[in-house]
């Protein structure tokens, strides 16, 4: 069923090598949305929207096409516009909120530290992993915390995490929170939690995804430019802070975000890959249920 969140890919354009593209996002009532990630359907290049919700994308031009995702809003598929609109997900709560008890506590997923690291380069890539809520966890209804291992080259570089639904196809779905939950890493390869008991953030029937997302800032550039590809064209172009530890797994529950669509990543192993104890690499997250 996994194949079905798979899409063939195609090299859109080439373009001149001083073109870009910039403008803003917002929603429908003109408020701008920060931390919106914006792919250039080829793969090329992304960006990140400011507070402003502003953004700017090089190596791209007004005939391509834009894929726009933010935390708690639909996302977006659009040629380019000086301004483009997102719709909010519009999510049911409960009428009476019940907070978590966080007495008995569950990790799930035994991430760790392994030599195997994953970086996007210069787009906004979304690494994520899976969580099924199984008869052992059942009595356990709350998300409590993310662990994940993360490796550093800037000094504070920042990232987003995504607390996701799970669709009928097993795929990543839609947010569960409304607002992008940002956490700041340190330089260096090190542990990183995240509060999640504020979100009051239920486990779902089908499980949910954990995703660590890239944000394009300043801050997250690497000290030095590498090249990168737009067709035939070669450019240089900034890869972005942090490295997402990843971990050898005998069962992949790994998902990765790029140009606009999840892919399970056990579709780039190769079948003379597929050997041994441990074939697939999953990424370095991990889960704690509460009850």
């Amino acid at each position: 069923m996994k194949l079905l969140c798979i899409r063939i890919l195609f090299l859109l354009t080439i373009l001149p090598s001083n073109a870009q593209v910039e403008g803003v996002i917002v929603n429908k009532n003109l408020e701008p949305i920060q931390y919106a990630n914006i792919w250039n359907l080829d793969g090329s290049a992304g960006a990140t929207t400011t507070i402003e919700g502003k953004y700017r994308v090089e190596k791209a031009n007004d005939s391509d096409t834009l894929f726009i995702n933010a935390s708690g809003y639909y996302p977006l598929e659009s040629v380019y516009k000086d301004t483009l609109f997102l719709e909010p997900i519009i999510s049911a709560t409960d009428e009476l909120i019940v907070y978590a008890e966080r007495i008995t506590l569950h990790t799930l997923g035994g991430a760790h530290v392994e030599n195997l690291y994953f970086n996007p380069g210069n787009t906004p890539y979304m690494m994520a992993r899976h969580f099924s809520h199984t008869k052992e966890t059942q009595h356990l209804k709350y998300l409590d915390q993310v662990i994940f291992f993360a490796k550093s080259n800037v000094a504070e570089a920042t990232v987003k995490i995504r607390i996701l639904d799970t669709d009928e196809f097993g795929c990543p779905s839609y947010d569960l929170t409304p607002e992008p939950i940002i956490v700041q890493i340190r330089r260096g390869v090190r542990k990183n939690k995240v509060d999640l008991h504020p979100y009051h953030i239920k486990m779902t029937k089908n499980g949910v995804f954990v995703a660590v997302e890239w944000i394009l800032y300043e801050n997250n550039r690497a000290p030095k430019p590498g090249q990168y590809f737009k067709g035939y064209d070669i450019f240089q172009d900034y890869r972005y802070a942090p490295d997402l530890v990843s971990n050898r797994v005998e069962k992949p529950n790994g998902y990765r975000y790029m140009y606009g669509e999840w892919y399970a990543n056990e579709q780039f192993l190769k079948p003379e890959e597929k050997t041994g104890e441990k074939p697939y690499i999953d990424p370095s997250i991990g889960l704690i249920l509460s009850n």
